[in-house]
């Protein structure tokens, strides 16, 4: 059955609304002659979309060179059609010779002599319908993906798929077509594929260590499991208006992965690698053209959902584009099948931030271990890790000094796009002009008011008041490295989703080693690290992923700007807030004696969590500035007698500035109207929130508090 009763049907259903250009129409054109022998290899050389200065490779496939001109069809000028000469493919007659597979599922169609002779004959062909057997019984019956459907014509006969061996000379290893829609289902496509007759003919064959039967191998698994496709869901594409306005990159890149699934032993995929870690700015979704390498070497990423999640999400994937309709439902498919493959712990945006991480320890960094961070037990990578490329260090944005100020992204031709990733990564050299401190603060805090602290800077005493039941309140300077990340550009649409943000400090003293830490970075976000001994890093990596499942922000690279900064400061660290667990509320005095004082009050201090650089969880800059103390004080018997609200952060006395994450609020030791409390015994708790409105709960604790009069 030819090609063109696919057309007629599709013309039917409609595919998109808008009228193509003639630089469009020309491209379709010539991209289906090509793929169909119509045109020679030769005329395409100068459209080869290498990233690089690496050997031609063959193209394993020309399906969605095919795809594109039957489901465009009805908007191609007839006469442009004409005047080009273009022939609409039917399936080959001029092959003599047939032989069905051992289990009757398919019949694969060769000739002996002619231009599309099969190298081996007979014996090759036989070789050939077992392979297919083999990859239906992996795909279908293993792995539970839906059959293709019968097609029923002749000149392939009854129900057995065909699959026709034909010169398709030196640029492609083979092609699935599509010819008719299943009645009643507009999904789902039969087809029949086309297998190179001599893979000896492909580009850089004789550098090519497998044998012609493995270049057949793995792609029977590739074209067949197009066929399975075509099965759930032929519209799998992009279709958003753009220069190349047909993107089938889920469709090649799970191809791709089936080759490895089934033979993993081949590892013919390694060829196209580096046209992805060559460039890991470019978004998944990239599909420049039917030349373009991107989208075969992007099998990585099913490879990574599959040994992460494991394999059956690649065929949840696929399931949910047919149920979701005709049209690109890839992204919305993948972030509903994560999302259920990690029992609701992860998301399309939160996968995407850690296949960027597993894709920067690979290659030379592959032996690289984790010793603590965010889920380091997720954090193996692939198992083929060191047979894979690194990402190349130029495409680090490396900077080998600092402190020094950099915009992550400031090169925009090479910022990530949309579902990429942007790698920053910065090296200290021992000729740095500043020499950080190496030492964290130790202090005894049994000597008093006044702690013994040992340290290359000097302490300095903030107390104040000289109450011995603040002295351990004590603040000093010592050298602390600065880290700001900061999202924001007015001229650009809002964020989908947060930014993917991993930061990997690898250790000086153990070359091997690695801490990683994971954030999200909202819209117009700042955020900023500490890091007390900055020194026993060697380097720290930045990973930034602005990954969603909005597809249309594909077309805006740099529709969002992230700025990372870094500096040395001085700045206060308090040895004795390192890592507060939780809130803690201190009465000051407690038991407060009334005749022993000058005036008669009550101190509460609030201690928010703090970092292991002794800095606030909440509070200044990590909230707005309104944040709101309550403390109730309530009677033994639970009666409320008095709020009391947060004072200005600035202490009376001294009029210094209390430390970031310690809010301060005082009590007359009067109830709500003005009268002096009893003694005994009073319950206080304490709550801040993140504004005046009480917007966001932060933290929370109560205590005992005794009054003697």
């Amino acid at each position: 059955m030819a090609t063109c009763l696919l057309i007629v049907v599709l013309a039917s259903i409609g595919w998109a609304g808008e009228s193509l250009t003639e630089e469009q129409q020309m491209q379709i054109i010539e991209d289906y002659m090509l793929v169909t022998r119509q045109r020679p290899a030769e005329s395409m050389a100068a459209q080869d979309d290498h990233d690089d200065s690496s050997p031609s490779l063959t193209y394993k496939c020309g399906t969605p060179a095919i795809l594109r001109f039957v489901t465009n069809y009805d908007r191609l000028d007839q006469g442009l059609l004409k005047s080009l000469g273009v022939q609409l493919v039917l399936r080959p007659t001029n092959l003599t010779d047939s032989i069905d597979s051992p289990r009757g599922l398919f019949r694969v169609h060769y000739a002996i002599s002619g231009t599309d002779a099969l190298f081996g004959g007979a014996g090759t062909a036989a070789q050939i319908a077992d392979i297919m057997d083999s990859v239906y019984t992996y795909i279908v019956e293993t792995l539970e993906y839906p059959a293709p459907p019968q097609d029923g014509y002749e000149p392939g006969g009854d129900e057995k798929y065909d699959i026709y061996m034909v010169n398709l000379g030196s640029m492609f290893y083979g092609m699935t077509y599509t010819d008719s829609l299943r009645y009643g289902d507009s999904l789902k496509a039969t087809s029949f594929i086309e297998l190179n007759a001599d893979p000896r003919r492909l580009h850089g064959y004789n550098n090519d260590p497998h044998s012609p039967m493995d270049a057949i191998r793995v792609t029977a698994a590739h074209e067949f499991f197009h066929a399975v496709q075509f099965g759930i869901d032929w519209g799998e594409a992009e279709d958003i208006g753009s220069e190349y306005d047909e993107r089938r990159y889920w469709m090649e890149m799970s191809a791709v992965w089936m080759e490895e699934e089934i033979y993993d032993d081949i590892n013919d995929y390694y060829y196209y690698l580096e046209h992805f870690f060559n460039v890991p700015e470019y978004s998944i979704q990239r599909f420049n053209s039917i030349l373009d390498l991107h989208p075969y070497a992007s099998v990585v990423f099913p490879i990574y959902l599959s040994e992460r999640f494991g394999r059956d999400i690649i065929r949840d994937i696929w399931l949910l584009c047919g149920e979701l309709g005709f049209g690109p439902s890839f992204l919305q498919a993948a972030d509903l099948a994560i999302w259920e493959a990690s029992d609701h712990t992860q998301d399309w945006t939160s996968a995407f931030s850690e296949f960027a991480l597993w894709n920067y320890l690979t290659g030379e960094r592959a032996d690289l271990t984790i010793r603590k961070g965010y889920n380091l037990d997720l954090i193996t990578g692939y198992s083929e890790k060191e047979a894979y490329p690194a990402i190349p260090f130029e495409k680090l944005h490396a900077h080998y000094r600092y402190p020094d100020s950099v915009i992550a992204n400031k090169n925009l031709a090479e910022s990530p796009r949309h579902n990429g990733a942007y790698y920053l990564s910065l090296h200290l050299l021992e000729t740095a002009d500043i020499v950080p401190d190496t030492t964290l603060w130790v202090c005894d805090l049994g000597a008093g008011a006044f702690p013994n602290c040992t340290d290359s800077i000097q302490i300095r005493d903030t107390v104040g008041w000289g109450d011995p039941y603040y002295s351990y309140i004590t603040h000093v300077d010592t050298t602390m490295f600065n880290i700001y990340m900061a999202l924001g550009n007015p001229y650009v649409p809002t964020l989908p989703d947060p930014w993917g943000v991993n930061i990997i400090y690898q250790l000086e003293e153990a070359p091997d080693s690695l801490i990683v830490e994971r954030y999200y970075a909202d819209d117009d976000a700042t955020y900023q690290i500490y890091l007390p001994n900055y020194a026993e890093y060697r380097s720290l990596t930045f990973i930034l992923t602005p990954a969603s499942t909005d597809r249309a922000f594909y077309e805006v690279p740099q529709y969002r700007i992230m700025w990372v900064g870094y500096s040395i400061s001085e700045s206060n660290y308090d040895s004795l807030l390192v890592e507060v667990p939780g809130a803690v509320l201190d009465p000051y005095p407690n038991p407060a004696v009334v005749e022993e004082m000058d005036r008669p009050r009550v101190t509460f201090r609030l201690r928010v969590p703090t970092d292991s650089a002794s800095y606030p969880m909440y509070g200044l800059p990590f909230v707005a500035q309104d944040t709101y103390l309550q403390i109730d004080v309530y009677t033994i018997a639970g009666e409320r007698i008095k709020t009391v609200i947060r004072n200005d952060r600035q202490d009376e006395r001294t009029g210094t500035q209390q430390r970031e994450g310690e809010f301060l609020a005082e009590w007359d030791l009067t109830n709500e109207s003005g009268a002096d409390v009893a003694s005994g015994v009073y319950l206080v708790y304490a709550r801040l929130f993140s504004n005046a409105k009480r917007g966001v709960l932060l933290a929370e604790d109560h205590t005992k508090l005794l009054i003697v009069r």
